[in-house]
């Protein structure tokens, strides 16, 4: 790298220290998004092992999924207004405050033997509308609380260290697990959770009182300077029309990919994927901390991050040996984050204040509200074609997407060219 390149990167790094320290909230939303995900590793293993050891149908577990994701998308067709007329943060604390209810309830029927796959499923359903709330509040809370110099290294952060727990905490938590012999004694897992989300709350309210950096609660300075700029349009939905695609096939399909492939391998040495996929979080997420603005840079990196996996995709389907698996799962990985990180923290910095809530309602649905959609279309494709086709199929696809994406790119960067020219436009023209 440049010795300039360098020095650029201390002396942003330097300036993001100095805000940081100036600033807590960052740190206490980290230490939220930490605590969180320490109690959720244990229900991410419990769940499914109450779910096998009531019924023994893998069709339960898959539908308790389905039924947990459904509210995801419901909420983009009647409640996508909804967080843009409340204080973001205030409804993740009390998202945060349904789940410690539900996450007691479970331990509680787990734990006296009274549990059944019904309560499961209404469980379940309840947490997926919690869930459908939480999700697009704690990305706007993040958006309206947390200074613009901080967002992307701040996503970036989250990122690494969200991969790393979620790469060594599901470790213990399922050596644990693994240790219990029925649903009762799994109770334990959900206690964990629930205190977990518990011990959250107070750093939620702690970053609520220092009050938003952005929007209409955020001191007289903010709002001199929101009156001095024109409100934001509406981020085209070309924009989610990208994030839909990357979801459904460039990075969704792995949540079915990697554990068939485990099973189908049943080499102990191919758990070293998650080791592979930190790596390519790791090397990823300092590369995606610098902020790009131009929503055109941001869709051509997402462009770069198709071809990516399309290539990871292809190394699966040319070779079954360990070394190209390891690559095709850290590319991905590196691939996804990247991706992740820039969309996110571009439309956290691009939305308008006042829409932030309904932004982030589409992020939800385009990301984690279409991922049913991608392990439903992946597990159609292993099922009728097996791993290897299957995975050809996909860098095909994406292939023909990416192509489709530089196309398209093409016709706004011309149009763009003609609006921008000389005697384009008329005098006294209205300017959209």
């Amino acid at each position: 790298m440049p010795r300039f390149a360098l020095r650029r990167r201390a002396a942003d790094a330097a300036r993001l220290w100095r805000l940081s320290r100036r600033d807590p909230r960052l740190g206490w939303l980290l230490l939220d998004n930490l605590i969180t995900t320490f109690g959720a590793s244990f229900t991410l293993i419990a769940l499914p092992f109450l779910v096998m050891r009531l019924t023994g149908r893998a069709f339960d577990l898959g539908l308790t999924a389905a039924i947990e994701a459904l509210p995801s998308a419901l909420l983009l067709g009647f409640g996508r207004g909804l967080l843009d007329r409340l204080d973001p943060l205030r409804v993740l604390w009390w998202c945060r405050a349904c789940y410690v209810a539900l996450n007691a309830a479970l331990a509680i029927l787990a734990g006296s033997g009274r549990i059944t796959i019904e309560s499961v499923y209404a469980i379940a359903l309840l947490g997926g509308l919690v869930w459908a709330l939480a999700y697009p509040a704690g990305r706007a809370s993040f958006g309206l609380y947390i200074r613009k110099p901080l967002l992307a290294a701040g996503n970036a952060v989250f990122a690494v260290a969200s991969s790393l727990a979620m790469t060594l905490l599901p470790m213990l938590a399922g050596s644990l697990v693994l240790r219990s012999h029925d649903a009762r004694s799994l109770a334990w897992a959900f206690w964990i959770d629930a205190i977990c989300v518990a011990a959250s709350l107070w750093l939620l309210a702690a970053v609520r009182r220092r009050g938003p950096v952005r929007g209409a609660g955020a001191g007289p300075d903010a709002s001199r300077g929101a009156q001095a700029l024109p409100a934001a349009a509406a981020v085209p939905r070309s924009y989610y029309a990208y994030l839909l695609i990357s979801t459904v096939l460039a990075f969704g399909p792995v949540q079915v990919l990697l554990p068939l492939l485990l099973v189908e391998r049943g080499d102990a040495r191919y758990f070293l994927i998650y080791l592979a996929q930190f790596a390519g979080i790791a090397v990823a997420a300092p590369l995606a901390a610098r902020a790009t603005d131009p929503m055109r840079a941001v869709l051509r990196k997402i462009l770069l991050c198709w071809a990516a996996a399309a290539l990871a995709y292809a190394l699966l389907a040319a070779s079954a040996a360990l070394p190209p698996t390891l690559a095709a799962f850290c590319l991905l990985a590196a691939a996804s984050n990247y991706y992740g990180i820039q969309s996110l923290s571009w439309l956290q910095r691009n939305a308008d204040a006042q829409r932030m809530g309904r932004e982030m309602t589409w992020f939800s649905a385009a990301t984690m509200g279409a991922m049913p959609l991608a392990t439903l279309f992946a597990g159609l494709l292993a099922d009728r074609l097996r791993l290897a086709p299957a995975a050809a199929a996909l860098a095909a696809a994406i292939a023909l997407c990416l192509l489709a994406g530089v196309v398209h790119l093409q016709r706004g960067l011309r149009r763009a060219e003609c609006e921008n020219a000389p005697g384009a436009q008329a005098p006294g023209a209205r300017v959209r």
